[in-house]
């Protein structure tokens, strides 16, 4: 007896996502259905998948072994079908992810060449923190992604484009003395950033931690154009990408301070999937560095 792909989908899920009830709400199941499907995977291939004596379940040896082996054909399973789609639409689908700076600085230009260029194309855009974009890009909800700070994963391509450049700012009207933004002088302030477990969060973490010091008072929100504006209200400071201060909108009263220490850069990267799509995101992540480029 052979397995299904309904059987395949539902371990590869409970393994990725690390439980029955979040495979169920993912593939829009019920629980009992996925813990079905398991124990008949279970029963074909004559052994266990899971370990479920702990508090989540864990694959088993048997489990890690086919692991790679179901994701690979569930990635191939989803391009046969999009290739279907596409051909009953008549066009081909583009998800991209991109981070907030990308977005505003990239994203219009990028999109509008491809409309020149490619006047079939449909494109699903994602606006979101790096550290999610990277979760939908591993989930396969998106097909490239424009982030900052990624981790490396077996099958997946990173290409480093460009560096983002971080500096400290705080509004006009705050009374902050000199010009040189430290641990000391900022560790008092509101500061405004995005949530954890963000880059910027984490580097704002890293640039106190160095100092031994912890901000006291870290206020968090999305995008970077809104604490970019709340930075200039004069209440608090913030870090962003120098791009950010134009990009942010006209009016803004800012004042770039000079870090002591200086504040590590982020790499912005394309990151996508080795599969049949690869060469179509090696075009993308060069058009986007052409762009920024010019």
């Amino acid at each position: 007896m052979r397995y299904t792909f309904g059987q395949a989908e539902a371990f590869y899920w409970v393994a990725r996502l690390g439980g029955f009830r979040a495979a169920a709400l993912h593939l829009n199941l019920s629980q009992p259905t996925v813990s079905l499907r398991i124990k008949e995977l279970e029963r074909i291939l004559d052994g266990e998948l899971f370990d479920r004596s702990l508090y989540r379940p864990v694959p088993t040896t048997l489990g890690n072994a086919i692991y790679a082996d179901v994701e690979r054909m569930l990635a191939h399973a989803e391009q046969v079908q999009r290739h279907s789609k596409d051909g009953l639409r008549g066009r081909s689908l583009l998800r991209i992810g991109a981070a907030d700076s990308f977005a505003a600085a990239i994203l219009p230009e990028l999109l509008a060449q491809l409309a020149r260029r490619h006047a079939e194309l449909q494109v699903d855009v994602t606006v979101d923190f790096s550290t999610k974009l990277e979760q939908l890009l591993l989930d396969r909800s998106i097909d490239i992604a424009f982030l900052s700070q990624p981790r490396a994963h077996e099958g997946i391509t990173i290409v480093p484009l460009w560096l983002i450049d971080l500096v400290w700012v705080v509004g006009e009207g705050l009374a902050f003395t000199g010009s040189v933004a430290t641990p000391e002088n900022l560790v008092d302030l509101p500061i405004f950033t995005n949530s954890s477990p963000s880059g910027l969060f984490t580097t704002i973490q890293m640039w106190f931690g160095a100092h031994g010091l912890k901000p006291r008072r870290l206020n968090t929100c999305n995008p970077l154009t809104v604490i970019a504006r709340l930075a200039s209200a004069g209440t608090g400071a913030a870090m962003i990408p120098r791009e950010m201060i134009h990009l942010s909108g006209e009016k803004l009263a800012l004042r770039v301070l000079e870090a002591d220490p200086p504040i590590p850069s982020h790499n912005l990267c394309a990151m996508w999937w080795n599969n049949e799509s690869a060469d179509e995101c090696g075009y993308l992540a060069n058009l986007a560095r052409e762009i920024a480029t010019a």
